[in-house]
């Protein structure tokens, strides 16, 4: 299997631990949705990562889709997702305000990073780290001991903590007011070899065109 994105990316990062941890090898080729637009299109009809080429040439996109097809490859025990209620329904949970977070840490980046400053609504990235400040003290909440739920990593886990490193690596603003809790998850959760196989590439994302935040503003998150 052929793993299509970057390492910068909170999604293709969480395709590749998942695949780590179920032990199934697999290439990996690096394309930017800014700087190899096209290509990423002629792959997925809405340009965005991460692709998943099967062996036999068919692609796969969105995480979400990605990952459902993962579990299908393994036996039940050894998914990261639980098979049993209320079990699956609580890890699925908590997985959907982890994607958020990333998603909406994705809004706030694209707005500080591609839009024009004249042109940027302060209403509009005040309600995004809102929502940031939020699903960050909702996870928080869950209290990971080390897993924000049951006894073994889950989906849960793998897509919070690589959010968390995506907001240190990029939104450094809101890196102070970012719970500890959720600090000491994502940095246990990032010793694992399954995640330094597949770690954050600032050089990849240097690469796309990504500079540092130069945001004047206080932060709103806490």
């Amino acid at each position: 299997m052929n793993l299509i994105g970057q390492y910068d990316s909170p999604f293709v990062r969480r395709v590749a631990v998942t695949m780590n941890l179920y032990e199934l090898p697999f290439e990996r080729r690096v394309l930017s949705v800014f700087t190899d637009f096209a290509a990423v299109l002629a792959l997925n009809p809405l340009g965005k990562v991460p692709v998943l080429e099967l062996d036999d040439g068919e692609h796969l996109f969105d995480s979400r889709a990605i990952l459902d097809y993962l579990d299908g490859l393994m036996p039940p025990q050894r998914r990261l997702l639980p098979a049993d209620e209320p079990h699956r329904r609580r890890v699925l949970r908590i997985e959907a305000v982890a994607v958020g977070l990333a998603e909406k840490l994705y809004e706030r980046g694209y707005e500080i990073a591609q839009r024009d400053p004249a042109k940027r609504d302060p209403a509009v990235l005040e309600r995004v780290e809102h929502q940031i400040a939020s699903a960050l003290a909702w996870l928080a909440a869950l209290r990971p001991a080390p897993w924000l739920y049951g006894e073994r990593i889950s989906r849960a886990d793998l897509t919070s903590a690589i959010a968390v490193s995506y907001l240190r690596e990029k939104h450094a603003p809101l890196l102070a007011r970012t719970p500890s809790v959720l600090l000491a998850h994502c940095e246990h959760c990032e010793a694992l070899d399954a995640f330094a196989r597949a770690a954050y590439s600032a050089a990849e994302a240097q690469a796309s065109g990504w500079v540092p935040e130069r945001d004047p503003r206080p932060s709103t998150v806490g």
